[in-house]
């Protein structure tokens, strides 16, 4: 078995990588597309939600508490369920490419799973 990296960082963990990298291919997709103030809201939704998923988890590491941040990242796992729920908002319009919106779907259900393992492991771990 190979041996297991050391975490200094919560730039580190591939699932805020991954976290980070969605945020930013939401943000570069949407903010292109000319809609109305309503969808706006939506996208505004979309773009606090999906950016919270790595957010939490790089501020649950700086507490430099492991129960901490094991709660941190319960908190972006739940960031990552609302992700979810507004794609698919934006795919029931039925305005927006449901390749593309799919795509966002499949790699947040991604970081959710690596989201629920980051859980298992730090349960229980308190330092």
């Amino acid at each position: 078995m190979a041996p297991t990296a050391r975490i200094t960082s919560y730039k580190d963990l591939f699932v805020y990588q991954k976290a980070k990298a969605l945020t930013v291919d939401i943000i570069k997709y949407f903010s292109k597309i000319k809609v109305s103030r309503t969808k706006e809201f939506l996208f505004s939704q979309l773009f606090r939600s999906t950016s919270s998923i790595a957010a939490n988890l790089a501020e649950g590491f700086g507490r430099n508490y492991s129960g901490s941040f094991r709660q941190f990242v319960g908190i972006s796992r739940g960031s990552s369920f609302e992700t979810e729920y507004w794609l698919e908002i934006l795919l029931d319009l039925g305005e927006f490419d449901p390749k593309i919106i799919n795509g966002f779907i499949e790699r947040d259900n991604e970081i959710c799973k690596m989201l629920t393992g980051l859980m298992k492991k730090t349960k229980g771990s308190q330092s």
